[in-house]
């Protein structure tokens, strides 16, 4: 089972909100032949997105810190995939074909570009995020799941 996942649903490993729960029983259904599959840039969006919880109040500044480090620990057993001058021309291919009637966010189009890029190579069984515009603009490319309202057959 390869699972690409954006970093709205990675940070459910490392910060307990809705849906962390869900993410963990589904990937532990999967942990004989499960590869997660993450872009580079899901690295950056990870430190940001739990400091952004520090600055917020929602966790400490230590709890932010020990989750960063499981989760550099981790990150060897993930599949990382650079977000490379293709992907980044396909993102704007996208972005120049849908964000003039709906709002695909760059950041957005970067990882669903390399999503599409690496599915190309081998098959991602499922585009996996939170982020309800996201799975929309995935769904024609890929079975989704958002583990915050369901589960993986």
């Amino acid at each position: 089972m390869n699972l690409f996942m954006d970093t709205s649903a990675l940070i459910k490993l490392y910060h307990q909100e809705v849906g962390s729960q869900n993410l963990i029983n589904s990937l532990y259904r999967y942990t004989d032949n499960l590869v997660i599959t993450i872009t580079d840039i899901s690295r950056i969006e990870c430190y940001s997105a739990l400091m952004k919880r520090v600055r917020i109040k929602e966790m400490s500044l230590k709890a932010v810190e020990e989750a960063l480090y499981l989760f550099e620990q981790q990150i060897k057993n993930f599949q990382v995939v650079e977000v490379d001058i293709v992907a980044k021309e396909l993102a704007i291919h996208l972005l120049s074909k849908i964000a003039h009637q709906r709002n695909l966010a760059t950041l957005d189009a970067m990882q669903l570009a390399t999503a599409i890029m690496s599915h190309q190579v081998f098959a991602i069984d499922y585009f996996v995020a939170c982020d309800k515009r996201l799975l929309n603009f995935a769904k024609p490319y890929f079975n989704t799941f958002n583990p915050e309202i369901e589960t993986i057959d």
